[in-house]
């Protein structure tokens, strides 16, 4: 039956549903006479004339009303409580199966219209009893989202052409950006500090754009032109064209990578219950590096991510990288561990609808899985449309499973002419030796598995069931890594990544029919390209009537495109994204840029620009950088220099407690907010300093040298939690192998993103630990003697017959594995070695004070001349000026 009325009174559905129990104490217990009332009369009805309408089973709960359980009659739907125990009169059940109003008429005609009068009196009778009801369950608490008046929310609304405003003092803007800060800086009656110095500038803007400090000699030229040069035209020049050169870098794309992959949740396990390995993530991290240095558009980034295998290639090479490219949808987390495959495949569609809508979209659509969204305009069935294109997608993460192979992946085969291999070949003797490994471990599987029957047999319902596991996990990912050789020992080119299912030939087309098949793939129920059913609360065990794929109409201006039935979606969805009017994709990415430049965004919810985000400080520029930005081709360096050659992003972190105390979160501009540097930076800059940087790409990483299988597992290849905690590498920190809840401790130190979620804007801690971490950790102290060495080592340093250095543990131990002959400190040298190391370290000359105080530490060792050295050096490292930006 639906029971609706055009008057909604269920906007207290919460409080009723909560309610429920206490109704259910007040009601007496059945007796068994009213049971069987029940069963005779009262259950017959509800299963024939209206479960197919209001049930979890059928997948229909209009009206938000549920007939197959008591509290679901209790707590009733839309209009209120279908029945009132003991009062038959006050029932809208029964108001509505006698037809006493119209259009409230239960059954409907078309359903077989108005019950028997001898039914209807049973019914009234029963409510009269208590309404006696032995079946449990839980109530349906039907959805109470946002609804359309969301759609008011700024972010919902049209980009706006903007014009700059005209701020009473002319003369500070050096462009059309800084109009719009100053003039809203004058409206609250406040105006910017002074500029930067040069130095403070040109080490701000080099870490920003590549994550690495100035060169020292760059910086003391830098500092002596600008003060030569008359005029500021001709420092602005100047400083354009070390601007120019940054952006021109390699290190820009491996800077501005990481903190996409920050937004990809990038990884290279799958984490939760069993931390399985992705040995080819590595393929994804050096595509988003090579995009952002070769100034990909922003737009061709989306939709190669999210659709790359269904975009058209000139070549090979352009397929290769498309197809890499889509490692966006599959790097995710995953329970492999799952044993519900139905529960493993929903999960994952449900995670990479929130990563493509969070990421691109700033709107966290998943929140609508199991009811509509609570305060943005998308409803369950919205979610649902939107869940048949990810489930129509076949992801490729490329593993062996988890126990037993449970949820094993495959990968995508590269062209072989587009040269993406890196992985070594195997000898003819080795392809035999993994052959001969597989046919013994499938002939012991065999074994065990008989075993396992005759035990049974005798009653043993256990056998050796942790060696049938131990055998059967080891052949599946044999049998995976074999899938990586050809038979000729070859490597296969191959990547993680996404492609569509293929097209459903089942004349039937239900949820149930499909769920027959047999693997564990196919009992999935999602084999092929389909269209998802509505979950009940989002439980994968109550299938509800199918949603067609689709997007949903959420802005004006721009339409949703038709799906085609043979396609899973994601070309469309990826179109729609970036078509210039969408009002969200520009916005968001501006909105990145800003956040990754300044250290917060003009919306500083970064990941959440819908209803329960923060509204932007300065809306108009928001628009006007947006709109720019996809005029000029959608080009993030564009976007970057604009803003970084802004007088805005030129200002000094000078405080002034008058314009403090009117705007303490600096909201309005008037400084610029210093921070500290993320982690990456302050490894980077620890191993620039100390001249032990190595600025080359490594070969994949050391996961993806290690191969498939459960990090720190028994496996003859995989890696241990230890080795990718404490990685010696002196490779760029963004080439670091990174597992799920193992990070190189470093990074984890100094606040590391979780890689299980998008994260556009990661937590920046100052906490004692972090300087202790310095101060005591092996790679600190190496990079400290490291950098001692390189500004006075070759004067200090005395050779052994080893050609090494010697451990320098303590002073006593120092001087007793030394020659006799000692060099003595060079006092007259002091000065200029401190000044070299204060420019390498910190990028400026010392002061008099810091010069004077390195002198007295420095001769308290003046018997050992690099301990005391060692000591200045790492205290400079660890100072919170070196991991400061100003």
């Amino acid at each position: 039956m639906v029971i609706n009325r055009l008057f909604v009174l269920g906007l207290v559905l919460g409080a009723l549903a909560s309610a429920v129990p206490a109704i259910g104490q007040e009601t007496a217990r059945p007796t068994a006479d009213q049971i069987k009332f029940f069963e005779a009369k009262i259950r017959p009805v509800l299963a024939d004339k209206c479960y197919k309408c209001h049930s979890g089973e059928s997948g229909k709960i209009s009206g938000g009303l549920a007939l197959d359980t008591r509290a679901g009659l209790l707590t009733g739907g839309d209009s209120g409580p279908a029945i009132e125990a003991g009062k038959p009169g006050d029932s809208l059940i029964m108001e509505a199966i006698r037809y006493d109003t119209d259009g409230f008429q239960m059954p409907p005609p078309p359903s077989g219209g108005k019950l028997d009068t001898s039914v209807i009196a049973d019914f009234e009778n029963w409510i009269g009893m208590g309404a006696p009801d032995p079946r449990d369950g839980e109530a349906f608490v039907p959805d109470s989202g946002a609804g359309d008046e969301a759609k008011n929310w700024w972010s919902f609304q049209p980009v706006k052409p903007v014009s700059p405003p005209q701020p009473e003092n002319g003369s500070w803007p050096k462009s059309e950006l800084d109009r719009f800060v100053l003039h809203k800086l004058e409206s609250r009656g406040l105006e910017p500090v002074s500029d930067a110095d040069p130095l403070t500038l040109l080490r701000r803007v080099t870490f920003d754009l590549t994550g690495l400090p100035p060169d020292p000699a760059r910086a003391q030229k830098f500092a002596a032109d600008w003060a030569a040069a008359s005029g500021d035209s001709r420092r602005d020049e100047m400083y354009a064209a070390v601007v120019d050169e940054l952006l021109a870098s390699p290190q820009f794309g491996e800077r501005w990578g990481r903190y996409w992959m920050d937004v990809a949740r990038y990884s290279e396990s799958s984490g939760k219950d069993v931390n399985i390995l992705f040995p080819l993530a590595w393929r994804y991290r050096d595509y988003i590096i090579d995009a952002f240095n070769a100034d990909m558009p922003y737009d061709q980034f989306i939709r190669e991510q999210v659709a790359g295998d269904l975009l058209p290639t000139a070549n090979d090479v352009e397929k290769s990288r498309q197809l890499i490219a889509t490692g966006f949808l599959a790097i995710g987390p995953k329970s492999l561990n799952e044993q519900n495959p139905k529960q493993f495949v929903v999960d994952l569609a449900d995670e990479q609808i929130d990563t493509v809508t969070q990421s691109v979209m700033g709107l966290t659509v998943a929140c609508a899985r199991c009811h509509d969204h609570k305060f943005d305009p998308i409803s369950q069935t919205s979610y649902t449309a939107f869940a048949g294109i990810f489930l129509s997608t076949d992801t490729k993460y490329g593993t062996g499973g988890a126990v037993a192979g449970r949820n094993a992946g495959s990968l995508i085969e590269l062209p072989a002419d587009a040269n993406t291999s890196f992985l070594p070949g195997l000898s003819k003797t080795q392809l035999e030796q993994k052959q001969k490994q597989l046919t013994r471990l499938e002939t012991e599987l065999r074994d065990l598995i008989a075993e396992r029957t005759r035990a049974r047999r005798n009653g043993d319902e256990e056998g050796d069931t942790f060696n049938l596991v131990r055998i059967t996990t080891q052949v599946s990912e044999l049998k995976n890594e074999m899938k990586s050789y050809g038979p000729d020992g070859v490597a296969i080119p191959q990547a993680m990544g996404v492609l569509d299912k293929p097209r459903s030939t089942a004349t039937g087309n239900s949820f149930r029919q499909r769920a027959r098949g047999g693997g564990a793939r196919r009992n999935s129920g999602f084999v092929s390209i389909t269209d998802s059913p509505l979950f009940i609360r989002g439980e994968v065990d109550r299938p509800g009537d199918r949603v067609p794929r689709g997007i949903p109409e959420l802005f004006e201006g721009i339409v949703s495109p038709k799906i085609p039935r043979t396609s899973s979606g994601r070309k469309e969805l990826a179109e729609w994204m970036t078509d210039p009017a969408h009002p969200l994709t520009s916005r968001v990415m501006v909105n990145r840029v800003w956040h990754w430049l300044f250290g917060a965004g003009i919306v500083t919810s970064v990941d959440n620009f819908g209803n329960s985000g923060k509204e932007p400080t300065h809306p108009e520029l928001l628009d006007w950088l947006a709109t720019r930005f996809v005029d000029n081709g959608w080009s993030t360096k564009s976007l970057v220099r604009e803003i970084v050659l802004s007088r805005t992003y030129r200002l000094s972190s000078q405080y002034s407690e008058q314009q403090y105390l009117a705007d303490p979160e600096n909201e309005l501009q008037w400084r610029h907010s210093p921070r500290r540097l993320d982690a990456e930076a302050i490894r980077d800059s620890m191993l620039t300093a100390s001249g032990q940087l190595d600025l080359n790409r490594p070969a994949a990483s050391l996961i993806g040298q290690a191969g498939d299988g459960p990090l720190g597992g028994p496996r003859r290849a995989t890696i241990s939690e230890d080795k990718v905690i404490k990685s010696n590498s002196v490779v760029r920190s963004v080439y670091l192998a990174t597992a799920r809840n193992a990070e190189p401790e470093f990074l984890a130190a100094f606040d590391f993103p979780d890689a299980a979620m998008v994260q556009g804007a990661r937590q920046s801690t100052n906490v004692p630990g972090q300087t202790l971490f310095l101060l005591n950790s092996d790679f600190a102290a190496k990079q400290a003697q490291a950098l001692a060495e390189r500004v006075v080592g070759k004067m200090y340093a005395v050779p052994r017959s080893t050609g090494r250095t010697p451990a320098r543990r303590s002073t006593g131990n120092y001087l007793r594995n030394q020659p006799a002959a000692v060099p003595q400190l060079d006092l007259e040298k002091i000065a200029d070695q401190v000044t070299e190391l204060y420019w390498i370290a910190l990028g400026r000359p010392p002061g008099k004070e810091e010069i004077s105080a390195a002198r007295k530490l420095l001769v308290r060792y003046r018997k050992d001349p690099m301990t005391g050295w060692t000591s200045v050096a790492r205290g400079l490292i660890a100072s919170a000026e070196f991991r400061s930006l100003d």
